[in-house]
Protein backbone atom coordinates (compact mmCIF):
# COMPACT_ATOMS: atom_id res chain seq x y z
CA UNK A 1 0.00 0.00 0.00
CA UNK A 2 0.82 3.37 0.01
CA UNK A 3 -0.35 6.83 0.95
CA UNK A 4 -1.08 10.08 -0.74
CA UNK A 5 -1.85 13.23 1.05
CA UNK A 6 -4.14 16.40 0.21
CA UNK A 7 -4.92 19.55 0.83
CA UNK A 8 -9.04 20.26 1.65
CA UNK A 9 -10.58 23.08 2.83
CA UNK A 10 -14.07 23.77 4.01
CA UNK A 11 -16.37 26.86 4.07
CA UNK A 12 -17.86 26.65 7.47
CA UNK A 13 -21.54 27.53 7.15
CA UNK A 14 -22.59 27.66 10.94
CA UNK A 15 -21.30 28.44 14.26
CA UNK A 16 -18.65 25.70 14.96
CA UNK A 17 -18.36 24.53 18.85
CA UNK A 18 -15.19 22.04 19.42
CA UNK A 19 -15.74 21.03 22.85
CA UNK A 20 -12.58 22.29 25.25
CA UNK A 21 -13.13 22.82 28.91
CA UNK A 22 -15.71 24.94 31.05
CA UNK A 23 -15.44 27.38 33.04
CA UNK A 24 -18.64 27.32 35.51
CA UNK A 25 -21.44 27.82 33.18
CA UNK A 26 -19.14 28.62 29.96
CA UNK A 27 -18.23 26.28 27.45
CA UNK A 28 -14.88 27.00 25.80
CA UNK A 29 -14.20 26.26 22.06
CA UNK A 30 -11.11 25.31 20.30
CA UNK A 31 -10.03 27.69 17.50
CA UNK A 32 -9.24 24.67 15.59
CA UNK A 33 -10.57 21.15 14.64
CA UNK A 34 -8.69 18.31 15.39
CA UNK A 35 -8.50 14.80 13.97
CA UNK A 36 -10.90 12.98 16.37
CA UNK A 37 -13.99 15.16 15.20
CA UNK A 38 -13.43 14.96 11.77
CA UNK A 39 -13.01 11.06 11.95
CA UNK A 40 -16.60 10.99 13.86
CA UNK A 41 -18.43 13.10 11.81
CA UNK A 42 -17.48 10.93 8.71
CA UNK A 43 -18.07 7.92 10.81
CA UNK A 44 -21.23 9.29 11.95
CA UNK A 45 -22.42 10.20 7.95
CA UNK A 46 -20.98 6.76 6.35
CA UNK A 47 -22.25 4.27 8.33
CA UNK A 48 -25.68 4.89 7.17
CA UNK A 49 -24.54 5.31 3.74
CA UNK A 50 -23.65 1.81 3.50
CA UNK A 51 -26.53 0.64 4.93
CA UNK A 52 -23.83 -1.00 7.77
CA UNK A 53 -25.86 -1.07 11.59
CA UNK A 54 -21.88 -1.21 12.59
CA UNK A 55 -20.75 2.22 13.27
CA UNK A 56 -17.65 0.42 15.19
CA UNK A 57 -16.45 -1.38 11.92
CA UNK A 58 -16.86 1.77 10.25
CA UNK A 59 -14.47 3.60 12.59
CA UNK A 60 -12.38 1.15 12.52
CA UNK A 61 -12.31 0.75 8.60
CA UNK A 62 -11.80 5.05 8.59
CA UNK A 63 -9.06 5.41 11.00
CA UNK A 64 -6.80 2.47 9.06
CA UNK A 65 -7.17 4.71 5.77
CA UNK A 66 -6.96 7.97 7.10
CA UNK A 67 -4.52 10.10 8.89
CA UNK A 68 -6.48 13.90 10.24
CA UNK A 69 -4.72 16.80 9.95
CA UNK A 70 -6.41 19.39 11.95
CA UNK A 71 -8.34 21.90 9.98
CA UNK A 72 -7.44 25.65 10.85
CA UNK A 73 -9.52 28.80 10.30
CA UNK A 74 -8.58 30.51 6.65
CA UNK A 75 -9.53 33.75 5.30
CA UNK A 76 -8.54 35.67 1.71
CA UNK A 77 -5.14 33.57 1.91
CA UNK A 78 -4.30 33.62 5.33
CA UNK A 79 -3.85 30.34 7.15
CA UNK A 80 -4.22 30.88 10.94
CA UNK A 81 -2.10 28.28 12.55
CA UNK A 82 -0.86 28.91 16.29
CA UNK A 83 2.48 29.37 17.66
CA UNK A 84 3.82 30.73 20.72
CA UNK A 85 6.46 33.34 20.61
CA UNK A 86 8.23 35.75 22.86
CA UNK A 87 4.81 38.16 22.70
CA UNK A 88 2.68 34.88 23.48
CA UNK A 89 0.06 32.76 21.66
CA UNK A 90 0.25 33.84 18.30
CA UNK A 91 -2.20 32.70 15.45
CA UNK A 92 -0.97 33.81 12.09
CA UNK A 93 0.02 37.44 12.66
CA UNK A 94 -2.68 37.77 15.52
CA UNK A 95 -2.20 37.57 18.93
CA UNK A 96 -4.33 35.60 20.80
CA UNK A 97 -6.84 38.66 21.85
CA UNK A 98 -7.01 39.97 18.56
CA UNK A 99 -7.66 36.40 17.03
CA UNK A 100 -10.60 35.91 19.43
CA UNK A 101 -11.83 39.28 18.32
CA UNK A 102 -12.10 38.23 14.56
CA UNK A 103 -13.03 34.81 15.05
CA UNK A 104 -14.56 33.68 18.47
CA UNK A 105 -18.73 34.18 19.98
CA UNK A 106 -20.57 33.09 22.14
CA UNK A 107 -24.11 32.71 23.02
CA UNK A 108 -26.43 32.11 26.21
CA UNK A 109 -29.51 29.55 25.91
CA UNK A 110 -31.61 27.65 28.79
CA UNK A 111 -33.79 24.71 29.65
CA UNK A 112 -37.36 25.75 29.33
CA UNK A 113 -39.91 24.21 32.11
CA UNK A 114 -42.47 22.73 29.92
CA UNK A 115 -45.26 23.34 32.68
CA UNK A 116 -43.81 27.40 33.62
CA UNK A 117 -42.93 28.06 30.62
CA UNK A 118 -39.39 29.17 32.71
CA UNK A 119 -36.05 28.63 32.64
CA UNK A 120 -35.18 25.45 34.70
CA UNK A 121 -32.88 26.55 37.48
CA UNK A 122 -29.06 25.77 36.70
CA UNK A 123 -29.41 24.97 33.10
CA UNK A 124 -28.81 28.47 31.38
CA UNK A 125 -25.22 28.17 29.97
CA UNK A 126 -22.99 30.06 27.27
CA UNK A 127 -21.72 28.06 24.25
CA UNK A 128 -18.43 29.70 22.55
CA UNK A 129 -18.29 29.08 18.73
CA UNK A 130 -16.00 29.97 15.76
CA UNK A 131 -18.07 32.46 13.85
CA UNK A 132 -19.04 31.12 10.30
CA UNK A 133 -18.17 35.10 9.29
CA UNK A 134 -14.89 37.55 11.01
CA UNK A 135 -16.58 39.34 13.20
CA UNK A 136 -14.67 42.70 12.17
CA UNK A 137 -15.26 42.78 8.83
CA UNK A 138 -17.93 39.80 7.67
CA UNK A 139 -15.55 37.79 5.33
CA UNK A 140 -16.55 34.15 4.81
CA UNK A 141 -14.63 31.78 7.22
CA UNK A 142 -13.19 28.54 5.72
CA UNK A 143 -11.21 26.16 7.59
CA UNK A 144 -7.91 24.31 5.79
CA UNK A 145 -6.03 20.96 6.66
CA UNK A 146 -4.49 17.89 5.31
CA UNK A 147 -5.78 14.46 4.84
CA UNK A 148 -3.46 11.28 4.17
CA UNK A 149 -5.21 8.56 2.53
CA UNK A 150 -4.29 5.23 2.27
CA UNK A 151 -5.14 2.32 -0.03
CA UNK A 152 -5.13 -1.25 2.29
CA UNK A 153 -6.21 -4.10 -0.15
CA UNK A 154 -7.59 -6.80 3.17
CA UNK A 155 -9.90 -3.49 4.35
CA UNK A 156 -13.76 -4.05 4.29
CA UNK A 157 -15.07 -1.42 3.43
CA UNK A 158 -12.54 -0.54 0.78
CA UNK A 159 -11.13 2.62 -0.72
CA UNK A 160 -9.61 3.23 -4.02
CA UNK A 161 -8.21 5.70 -6.14
CA UNK A 162 -9.71 5.40 -9.92
CA UNK A 163 -9.25 8.42 -12.29
CA UNK A 164 -7.84 10.24 -9.21
CA UNK A 165 -11.26 9.91 -7.70
CA UNK A 166 -10.97 8.80 -3.89
CA UNK A 167 -14.25 5.98 -4.18
CA UNK A 168 -15.10 3.66 -0.75
CA UNK A 169 -16.97 0.21 -1.52
CA UNK A 170 -18.82 -2.05 -0.11
CA UNK A 171 -20.04 -4.78 -1.22
CA UNK A 172 -22.22 -3.54 -4.03
CA UNK A 173 -22.52 -0.33 -2.94
CA UNK A 174 -19.92 2.69 -4.23
CA UNK A 175 -19.42 5.86 -2.63
CA UNK A 176 -17.25 9.16 -4.26
CA UNK A 177 -15.72 10.59 -1.15
CA UNK A 178 -15.65 14.29 -2.56
CA UNK A 179 -18.73 14.15 -3.90
CA UNK A 180 -21.09 11.86 -1.57
CA UNK A 181 -19.36 11.70 1.71
CA UNK A 182 -16.84 15.04 2.35
CA UNK A 183 -19.02 17.43 0.67
CA UNK A 184 -21.13 18.57 3.44
CA UNK A 185 -21.34 17.26 7.08
CA UNK A 186 -21.74 18.67 10.48
CA UNK A 187 -18.86 18.69 12.99
CA UNK A 188 -18.37 19.50 16.60
CA UNK A 189 -21.35 20.44 19.91
CA UNK A 190 -24.10 21.81 19.50
CA UNK A 191 -25.33 19.81 16.39
CA UNK A 192 -29.11 19.39 16.83
CA UNK A 193 -29.09 23.46 17.00
CA UNK A 194 -27.41 23.75 13.89
CA UNK A 195 -23.97 24.23 14.54
CA UNK A 196 -20.65 22.80 12.94
CA UNK A 197 -22.35 22.70 9.33
CA UNK A 198 -19.34 22.57 6.68
CA UNK A 199 -19.23 22.27 2.99
CA UNK A 200 -15.86 20.99 0.98
CA UNK A 201 -15.06 23.84 -1.60
CA UNK A 202 -11.79 22.10 -2.68
CA UNK A 203 -9.56 19.24 -2.24
CA UNK A 204 -6.08 18.49 -4.33
CA UNK A 205 -3.89 16.19 -3.98
CA UNK A 206 -0.03 17.23 -3.26
CA UNK A 207 2.50 15.98 -5.43
CA UNK A 208 6.14 16.78 -3.01
CA UNK A 209 7.04 15.69 0.27
CA UNK A 210 6.26 19.86 1.18
CA UNK A 211 3.85 21.69 2.13
CA UNK A 212 2.76 25.43 1.31
CA UNK A 213 1.74 26.89 4.68
CA UNK A 214 2.54 24.20 6.62
CA UNK A 215 6.16 23.69 8.43
CA UNK A 216 7.46 20.26 7.56
CA UNK A 217 8.31 17.39 5.31
CA UNK A 218 6.37 13.76 5.63
CA UNK A 219 7.44 10.53 4.54
CA UNK A 220 6.14 7.36 4.60
CA UNK A 221 7.90 4.12 6.20
CA UNK A 222 6.35 0.83 6.92
CA UNK A 223 2.92 1.84 5.99
CA UNK A 224 2.96 4.68 8.39
CA UNK A 225 3.19 8.51 8.11
CA UNK A 226 5.65 10.35 9.67
CA UNK A 227 6.73 14.27 9.99
CA UNK A 228 9.94 15.96 10.31
CA UNK A 229 10.38 19.46 11.42
CA UNK A 230 12.62 21.56 11.99
CA UNK A 231 14.12 23.66 15.49
CA UNK A 232 12.14 26.32 15.86
CA UNK A 233 9.30 25.16 13.79
CA UNK A 234 5.47 25.16 15.49
CA UNK A 235 3.73 21.98 15.63
CA UNK A 236 0.42 21.86 13.98
CA UNK A 237 -1.07 18.75 16.06
CA UNK A 238 -1.06 17.23 19.61
CA UNK A 239 2.15 16.26 20.88
CA UNK A 240 2.51 13.02 22.79
CA UNK A 241 4.50 14.03 25.36
CA UNK A 242 7.50 12.31 27.01
CA UNK A 243 10.92 13.54 28.93
CA UNK A 244 12.77 13.22 25.76
CA UNK A 245 11.31 15.77 23.22
CA UNK A 246 12.83 19.21 23.67
CA UNK A 247 9.77 21.39 23.60
CA UNK A 248 8.49 24.49 24.23
CA UNK A 249 4.72 25.89 25.00
CA UNK A 250 1.86 23.96 26.50
CA UNK A 251 0.64 20.85 27.81
CA UNK A 252 -2.69 19.61 28.25
CA UNK A 253 -4.58 16.00 28.97
CA UNK A 254 -6.72 15.15 25.66
CA UNK A 255 -10.08 13.90 27.38
CA UNK A 256 -12.67 12.42 25.21
CA UNK A 257 -15.70 10.14 25.06
CA UNK A 258 -15.58 6.73 23.31
CA UNK A 259 -17.70 3.88 21.95
CA UNK A 260 -17.99 0.79 25.01
CA UNK A 261 -20.09 -2.06 23.74
CA UNK A 262 -22.08 -2.73 26.44
CA UNK A 263 -23.17 1.34 26.82
CA UNK A 264 -23.22 2.45 23.49
CA UNK A 265 -21.55 5.73 21.82
CA UNK A 266 -19.84 8.65 23.83
CA UNK A 267 -20.42 6.46 27.42
CA UNK A 268 -16.91 5.83 27.93
CA UNK A 269 -14.41 8.75 29.07
CA UNK A 270 -11.06 8.00 28.09
CA UNK A 271 -7.38 10.48 28.52
CA UNK A 272 -5.83 8.61 25.32
CA UNK A 273 -3.31 7.72 28.35
CA UNK A 274 -1.10 10.93 28.59
CA UNK A 275 -0.38 14.23 28.47
CA UNK A 276 0.12 16.46 24.81
CA UNK A 277 1.52 19.04 24.12
CA UNK A 278 -1.05 21.77 22.61
CA UNK A 279 -0.59 22.68 18.84
CA UNK A 280 1.74 25.75 19.00
CA UNK A 281 4.02 24.59 20.74
CA UNK A 282 7.87 25.06 19.30
CA UNK A 283 10.45 22.39 18.38
CA UNK A 284 13.87 23.70 20.22
CA UNK A 285 15.21 20.81 17.79
CA UNK A 286 14.93 18.83 14.36
CA UNK A 287 11.99 15.97 14.97
CA UNK A 288 10.20 13.45 13.45
CA UNK A 289 7.03 12.22 14.69
CA UNK A 290 4.31 9.78 13.61
CA UNK A 291 1.28 10.58 12.79
CA UNK A 292 -1.16 8.16 14.89
CA UNK A 293 -4.79 7.20 14.41
CA UNK A 294 -6.96 10.52 14.90
CA UNK A 295 -3.98 12.70 13.78
CA UNK A 296 -1.99 12.22 17.12
CA UNK A 297 1.73 12.71 16.58
CA UNK A 298 3.90 10.55 18.60
CA UNK A 299 8.05 10.94 18.68
CA UNK A 300 9.10 8.29 16.12
CA UNK A 301 11.34 4.91 17.55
Amino acid sequence: MSWQVYEWKFRLKSPLHIGFHKIMHFFKTRPYVPGKPLWAALTAKLTPMLGINDYQKVGEFLKKTFRFGYLYPYVEGKLYIPRYTEEGLKFGDLNQNDFEKKFISSMASTAIEAESLTAEEGMLHEVEFINPYTIDDRKPVYLKGLLWVGEFAENEPKLSIINNELIIKYNEASFNFKNQLANQFQIGGERKYGFGLVELKKINEISTNEFNGWSGKWSEEDEEVYISLNSNNPVWSHVLHSNALNVKGNIEPLVGRDWEADKGAGKKLTSHHGLFWSPGSILLENKTFKITKFGLWKEAD
